[in-house]
């Protein structure tokens, strides 16, 4: 893992699981995030892919500190995210902001949009007062896509596709260096999603933005990232550059996910071969021992339920998976 602008080391978050209605007892833990760790470079977009409940949110949450870390350590610009005081945090909090998954769920509908855009820009004080903030809110509306007279309606007259480009200018306020995309697109129409990933991507080359973009639709991550991370059950199992997980994926789980992405060539499409993986996702609470992916995995062998294999280079030093039997699957 190569240093960069973000570098999440050994970051883990488990939530208690408890029972009785009055005398409540922690009687196990939920292994959400498990030992998970990446970099994301300057103008960079990491891609973080997985199954739902994989703990792709979890690990968002944790970078812009909403929840707390178990333990672990999240390094942006050289400074602890997980372990600094409030004042730092604030300070950070400037720096890195959040887009979340739901335009219609992340406003405050009672706020007008240029109420919603200037509360971040007067609490880290970019602006020197509110005839200011006025002015910079109808600059970041036109940023995204529209217009300054947008600042004097609220969420609810928006459609949700305009709704998220509210909350990209509102994570644009504080003049971010990077912004942790959660899903951002997946609540809308795939034609709304094409122009919002546009807009990301002119907005990256224009302001040298790195990204998190968490996404479960490979073909947009293909589309956006620069590398990609595979997660599973708390882990990640691979990471490394776009096209190199694409056409040689190494991981037995990445392969499984590759093939169900559809090929709009109808030729290719009948002669690609489908991996139906067996079993359901395996709980958090009680996660297989070893390799996490050994009960539906079709290279499954003992030393699997025995030994955890390491996140570890498979082929080159910028392609690393965790498998013991890791070999590259042609599924596109």
């Amino acid at each position: 893992m190569t240093a960069g602008l973000l570098e999440v080391q050994d970051l883990v978050k488990h939530y208690p699981v408890t029972r009785g209605a009055i005398m409540r007892r922690t009687v196990a833990v939920s292994r959400a995030v498990d030992g998970v760790s990446f970099s994301v470079g300057e103008g960079e977009t990491l891609g973080l892919v997985g199954e739902s409940g994989c703990g792709k949110s979890t690990v968002a949450r944790c970078i812009v500190r909403l929840i707390d870390p178990t333990s672990g350590r999240i390094l942006f610009d050289g400074q602890d995210i997980a372990s600094c005081g409030q004042n730092d945090l604030r300070n950070l909090r400037r720096k890195i902001q959040i887009v979340f998954q739901d335009p219609y769920g992340s406003l405050n509908p009672r706020m007008s949009v240029g109420e919603l855009v200037m509360e971040p820009l007067l609490f880290h004080h970019t602006v020197k007062d509110r005839r200011d903030g006025s002015r910079r809110v109808g600059e970041l509306l036109e940023m995204v896509g529209l217009s300054a007279e947008h600042a004097r309606r609220y969420p609810h007259e928006f459609s949700g596709g305009q709704r998220q480009r509210i909350g990209i200018a509102r994570a644009l306020a504080s003049q971010p260096q990077m912004l942790v995309l959660d899903e951002p697109v997946s609540a809308l129409d795939v034609s709304i999603q094409a122009q919002i990933l546009n807009l990301l991507q002119d907005l990256q080359s224009e302001l040298r933005l790195s990204y998190l973009f968490i996404a479960h639709d490979l073909s947009l991550v293909r589309h956006v990232c620069h590398r990609v991370a595979v997660m599973y059950l708390g882990k990640i199992v691979e990471i490394t550059g776009r096209e190199q997980l694409f056409q040689a994926p190494q991981h037995p789980y990445t392969q499984a996910l590759l093939s169900a992405v559809p090929v709009p060539d109808p030729r290719k499409e009948r002669l690609r071969r489908r991996i139906a993986l067996q079993g359901t996702v395996p709980s958090a609470v009680d996660p297989p021992a070893a390799c996490r992916f050994h009960t539906r995995c079709f290279k499954a062998q003992p030393v699997c339920s025995e030994e955890a294999p390491p996140l570890a280079p498979v082929a080159g030093q910028e392609h690393l998976a965790a498998c013991h039997f890791a070999e590259p699957l042609e599924v596109v």
